[in-house]
């Protein structure tokens, strides 16, 4: 070996000796990272900033698809009392008519739902949920006709046919809401 090939590989080896001896000691490799820019050097305890896309997603959830979903929910729930109490008496002038008030709150919520929906476009990892809300809209849409069709013929066909769209779109709106906990 060479004179020049013998200051190479020594100084080699003290770069190695070096490098494991920062390695070694936790201070000298946590100012290493951050000389080499590996780590940051944060003052203050970390607190995780969430993405834009986190913000986005959460700001949606908390203005437009909770909202809507708990408004079609309420409506909904209320399907068998309203039903009860027409039972009553189902020609009763009175009882139709607070049954037909609540179809035009069930047709305000569903609109206002759909309004929400349709003007606001949804964070990518919720497409699949306000997707399924829409669904839930649709269904509870055909199940309103059903009840106005009762409201004009009395057949108790429109209202069992209702019910059975209900209890779709409730559990669509569960689904829904699933989705909003596994993404």
């Amino acid at each position: 070996m060479s004179a020049a090939e013998l200051k190479t590989a020594t100084e080699d080896m003290l770069q190695l000796n070096q490098a494991y001896e920062t390695l070694m000691d936790k201070k000298a490799r946590a100012e290493y990272d951050v000389r080499i820019g590996v780590r940051i050097v944060i003052s203050a305890p970390y607190q995780f900033q969430p993405n834009k896309e986190d913000e986005q997603r959460a700001i949606y959830l908390a203005k437009i698809f909770h909202p809507s979903r708990t408004a079609i929910t309420k409506v909904l729930g209320a399907y068998k009392r309203q039903l009860g109490a027409l039972s009553l008496d189902p020609f009763d002038d009175e009882l139709v008519a607070e049954f037909e008030q609540y179809l035009d709150q069930i047709e305000a919520a569903l609109r206002k739902a759909a309004d929400a929906f349709a003007k606001t476009p949804a964070p990518s990892t919720l497409e699949p949920a306000v997707y399924l809300m829409r669904q839930c809209i649709a269904q509870a849409a055909d199940a309103l006709e059903e009840m106005r069709r009762f409201c004009l013929n009395y057949d108790y066909a429109h209202l069992t046919l209702a019910q059975s769209l209900v209890i779709i779109a409730v559990d669509l709106g569960k689904e829904a809401l699933a989705l909003t906990r596994c993404a």
